[in-house]
């Protein structure tokens, strides 16, 4: 699963700037108007509506939407560096090559969500919930995940490397051939069988952990 190579943003030489205030967003949901080929810096939102808007081959940096509505949004080719998205609602929105690097997004909700060619690094993401969605070419890496949600998601090339994954919950989300050993696992819920971790990677002191949960002695 390590191997499985993602494709990256694809982003313009060259960008129209926008920074400060949002009403360039509004205005382009006003008229459905699609966002590309932007650079939006230094933006700051507190729980306005950003729903439906489409944003392709745009780069996002130093923003701040805490508490914004982008239900039903499409993010093709873009890229946020130093972004706050957190208590966000991204429910049923459509991501493709999007890359999250040193951004937080604590209690974002991308329910019922498609991301496919997904990377996230260096990311504070606690409470992440991504409930009944679908990941694909899906990756994870030096970010904190701590009780997050994905119960009931459909993955597939789906990778976790140096995440914590405290009390995350993976109920009845099959976890075949993911690699858990360089992440913190501890608590993670999962049905009373665990049968979700069939066929996961994991070390000897995770699988030990588990084992105690179905009631397995190991002497």
């Amino acid at each position: 699963m390590a191997g499985i190579k993602l494709a990256e943003p694809w982003l313009p030489e060259v960008y129209e700037l926008v920074t400060g205030e949002t009403e360039f967003l509004h205005q382009c949901r006003e008229e459905d108007e699609r966002i590309q080929n932007a650079y939006l810096k230094n933006m700051e939102a507190q729980e306005e509506d950003f729903s439906g808007l489409c944003f392709s081959r745009v780069k996002f940096e130093n923003c701040s939407f805490e508490g914004c509505n982008f239900e039903k949004a499409e993010f093709s080719d873009v890229l946020f560096i130093s972004c706050n998205f957190s208590n966000c609602l991204f429910r049923d929105s459509f991501l493709r090559r999007v890359s999250f690097q040193r951004s937080k997004g604590t209690g974002a909700r991308m329910t019922e969500s498609s991301l496919k060619d997904v990377t996230i690094t260096d990311c504070s993401m606690q409470y992440l919930n991504l409930d009944d969605s679908k990941l694909e070419s899906f990756r994870v890496e030096d970010s904190d995940l701590e009780n997050g949600n994905f119960a009931q998601c459909r993955c597939k090339g789906v990778t976790f490397s140096q995440v914590s994954l405290q009390n995350a919950s993976f109920f009845k989300t099959p976890l075949k051939g993911m690699d858990f050993t360089t992440c913190d696992i501890k608590g993670l819920v999962l049905s009373d069988e665990c049968s979700e971790v069939r066929g996961a990677v994991m070390d000897l002191y995770q699988a030990a952990e588990l084992a105690k949960r179905l009631g397995i002695v190991i002497k």
